[in-house]
């Protein structure tokens, strides 16, 4: 299964509007960090900001990547009409990737929680 281009943030201006002030929130589990926000589009999309700064390595940067998109692969059509990064922390490094899948699993849950049931912006 592959990741289609309009399931994901690629331009700076698509991650921009996820991170400016506003409505939008914030999510954390252990080693992620979630930001979230409503989008125009009647799906969820997910872009991904991995930071250097707190995964050294490209072989963790990328694992991590590799097991966001796949979670969100399952999740995606549970998921409301919203813009996701997910950030990187520092704790991250060394955890297990079942821990990381169940932190991801956890987050999906919590924006499903939290954005299922709001009235849509304009």
């Amino acid at each position: 299964m592959d990741f289609p281009r309009h399931l994901r943030l690629t331009r700076p201006g698509e991650f921009q509007h996820v991170f400016e002030r506003g409505r939008h929130r914030r999510l954390s589990g252990q080693g992620l960090m979630v930001r979230v926000r409503e989008n125009d589009v009647q799906y969820a999309r997910l872009g991904l900001a991995i930071s250097k700064r707190n995964l050294r390595r490209a072989v963790d940067r990328n694992l991590v990547k590799r097991l966001a998109r796949e979670s969100f692969r399952h999740y995606q059509s549970k998921l409301p009409a919203v813009d996701i990064v997910i950030l990187s922390q520092p704790s991250l490094l060394g955890m297990p990737n079942s821990d990381i899948s169940q932190q991801l699993d956890l987050l999906w849950q919590q924006v499903q929680r939290q954005y299922s049931n709001r009235p849509r912006l304009n």
